[in-house]
């Protein structure tokens, strides 16, 4: 009897086969990976467009750019014409008023000149005497030299200036100037050079 129990109680034990797993954990596995997958998906496309919107960045802070150097290039342009034009209009005002300090003189000179009866008597009161006695003609000749001597003091004088030095210049100038051995005090003076395409003697 006791052998019996224990031949009874010696005897292995039935392994149980393992559970099956369940079916709602396998859905829910199932649908965890394709959640997964969906939202590995989606990344992939975030990425995708982060790639491409930077790519259009940098595109367009290229575009902008080269507008940018292209603007500026305009603008310095526009400096350069107007620095140009401003200078333009300096050298326009300093003629101007130079003409019109040239009128306002002429204006004074025509206030002052006397009236048509003065002029008529200091042309009577100035008019040439014939002298009492005529000059001989050594004195005539030697008159005529003086006068010859002192013309062309007064040509080295002039055409000694600076504005002379270049002979190949042009140029014209007018200018009023105080001149007390006149009637009006006024004279006026030009100074002018040219060049000829011939030789001239005087």
């Amino acid at each position: 009897m006791k052998e019996e129990q224990l031949l009874h109680t010696q005897q292995p034990c039935a392994v149980e086969p393992p559970a099956k797993p369940k079916k709602k954990r396998i859905r829910r596995q199932k649908l965890e990976l394709e959640y997964l997958r969906g939202l590995v998906g989606k990344l992939e496309q975030q990425m995708m467009q982060l790639k491409t919107r930077q790519r259009e960045d940098v595109g367009h802070t290229t575009a902008v750019n080269a507008e940018m150097s292209i603007w500026k290039g305009i603008a310095e342009r526009q400096q350069t014409e107007r620095a140009r034009a401003e200078e333009k209009n300096q050298k326009l005002r300093a003629s101007l008023e130079g003409q019109l300090k040239l009128a306002t003189k002429l204006e004074r000179l025509l206030r002052k000149r006397p009236r048509d009866e003065e002029v008529a008597e200091l042309a009577d009161n100035k008019r040439f005497k014939l002298p009492a006695v005529a000059p001989t003609d050594d004195e005539i000749f030697a008159d005529q030299l003086a006068h010859v001597e002192r013309a062309h003091l007064d040509a080295d004088n002039i055409f000694g200036g600076l504005e002379f030095a270049d002979r190949t210049a042009s140029f014209c100038n007018l200018r009023v100037m105080s001149d007390s051995e006149s009637d009006t005090g006024v004279a006026f003076v030009t100074k002018a050079s040219s060049m000829l395409p011939f030789d001239v003697h005087v």
